[in-house]
């Protein structure tokens, strides 16, 4: 049986030739995208992918709901999107270590765009069915389950260990700005060229992406042998033995699982809480993305933090109190204030939490470990699900409220178990 890894062996990226050999004090908000011309087309890549996806789930709700006229459907919309996260991240992340990881982030844009263009076909024609809405949101979950994977152990690559967590950070304040960009996109692209131009002119959009990707250098695979089963096993006791992994990876899944589905039970604040229709729905939306978007550029900036595991255990605990206050809220400006400060949290919170995870990994593991991660990432559309049935029977407010007291109790715990997340 092969050993584990225990240090890094991959070569560190070698500065670009136009270089500005700037001392680390000096880094600036934005240092990763101006310094790392591959990094640059990384982010283009995935923010691109992430306004595409956005566009394609409001649409397929859109149609959805115009086919069945039920809420149910629409809500099966996202956890068919939300279930491959489950399923597909943990063999992913061994095939990201097994296979380039250009080439499989390029099958993955390919594949979404053809689920896009196929779907775009079809409802241009008339002949979509539900049943086609959900495996077109089944399939494309996987890719964009396999798409966020790869490109979150493709960031190391690119970039040296100094300016990682600015790197991980503007990453993530793209792709959390893709929360406005997205929907501000499909709304009016859906209402000026129907659903089937907004998709369309989400394959656009997802073809931009792919042809981006095919500008990365590749990153070869870090191992050649051992079968999937057992690469699986090796990663999962890689993170079983190693404290800091596990406590990182439990500490992000307890809040995606159970306050993040607030954001998809918005809708209800809107209509019945707030009474500000679908307009303040966007509104609400935009909130809570822009909130995340200042959160992932505040751990992208220059300043390095003494103690991050502290600091975002604080965080949690945080981010809990804000979601407690934004749950009972009935006032539309003090509600839009408490998303901000939930988006910035949560986004914050995350950054600190994925910069930690990659600086106490090794290459060889970086695949399988973060395919591990991304699992947290689909707790939150599946979070959703039982968030919404608690709703009926108590109330939505007091199912956020109950999400958010759980929350609070499992980061106390997990602070007293695993006491190595207060040190780093």
């Amino acid at each position: 049986m092969a050993e584990l890894p225990v240090a890094e062996t991959s070569t560190p990226p070698s500065l670009p030739d136009d270089a500005d050999p700037t001392p680390s004090e000096k880094q600036g908000l934005l240092t990763s995208l101006v310094r790392y011309r591959p990094y640059r087309f990384l982010w283009s890549s995935a923010v691109l992918t992430q306004i595409g996806q956005w566009m394609l789930q409001i649409t397929l709700g859109w149609v959805m709901l115009q086919l069945t006229d039920s809420a149910a459907y629409v809500g099966l919309i996202g956890f068919a999107s939300g279930l491959p996260f489950i399923l597909v991240s943990i063999p992913a992340g061994v095939l990201i270590d097994r296979i380039d990881r250009r080439r499989i982030l390029l099958i993955s844009n390919a594949v979404a765009l053809v689920v896009g263009f196929g779907l775009a076909l079809l409802v241009s024609l008339g002949h979509v069915q539900p049943w086609q809405l959900l495996l077109a949101a089944l399939l494309n979950g996987c890719a964009l389950a396999v798409n966020n994977a790869t490109i979150q152990t493709m960031v190391p690559s690119y970039v040296e260990r100094e300016h990682l967590q600015n790197a991980i950070a503007v990453m993530s304040a793209g792709q959390n700005s893709t929360r406005i960009l997205g929907p501000s996109l499909g709304g009016p692209a859906i209402a000026l060229l129907g659903a089937a131009g907004a998709l369309y002119v989400q394959s656009a959009v997802l073809l931009a992406a792919l042809l981006i990707t095919l500008l990365l250098p590749s990153v070869k695979p870090v191992i050649r042998t051992l079968d999937i089963w057992r690469n699986i096993g090796e990663g999962l006791r890689f993170v079983a033995r190693s404290p800091v992994l596990s406590g990182l990876i439990i500490l992000a899944a307890v809040p995606s699982l159970l306050i993040f589905p607030y954001v998809q039970l918005l809708p209800i604040y809107a209509r019945d809480i707030l009474h500000i229709g679908a307009g303040g729905l966007g509104l609400l939306l935009s909130a809570g993305g822009t909130g995340a978007v200042v959160g992932s550029l505040v751990v992208a900036g220059p300043i390095k933090l003494k103690r991050p595991g502290l600091i975002m255990l604080l965080g949690a605990c945080a981010y809990v109190f804000f979601t407690l206050a934004f749950a009972y809220s009935v006032w539309v400006i003090a509600t839009v204030l408490l998303l901000f400060g939930c988006g910035f949290i949560g986004s914050a919170f995350m950054s600190l939490n994925n910069t930690l995870l990659h600086v106490h990994l090794t290459d060889q593991m970086r695949g399988r470990v973060m395919g591990i991660y991304t699992l947290t990432w689909g707790m939150s559309t599946l979070g959703a699900w039982p968030m919404g049935i608690l709703g009926d029977v108590i109330g939505v407010p007091s199912a956020v409220a109950t999400g958010s007291i759980l929350t609070g109790i499992g980061v106390v715990l997990i602070a007293l178990r695993w006491r190595v997340l207060r040190t780093i």
